[in-house]
């Protein structure tokens, strides 16, 4: 699974829209959606439901959005270990 794709799944659920999301990261709306639906085909479920008022996680995205954090932080934990050896 792409750790990219994980990030800005976080940040999209963190900021509650894909247009603050896509300043953040410097994607494009357009390309950020498209991501996110690549995440999604990935996964076999909705991760997001998408409204006028932003995007927010379905059921099955809340069963598994702790598990997407505890994976990026193992890596960013695994990439500063690397820089010290």
């Amino acid at each position: 699974m792409d750790s990219k794709k994980l990030e800005i799944l976080m940040t999209a659920v963190n900021l509650g829209s894909f247009s603050k999301a896509s300043e953040v990261v410097g994607y494009t709306q357009s390309g950020l959606t498209h991501m996110m639906n690549s995440l999604e085909k990935d996964v076999g479920f909705p991760l997001l439901v998408r409204g006028r008022t932003g995007v927010r996680l379905t059921p099955a995205g809340q069963r598994i959005f702790p598990l997407v954090q505890e994976c990026l932080n193992g890596a960013k934990a695994l990439e500063r270990e690397i820089l010290l050896i």
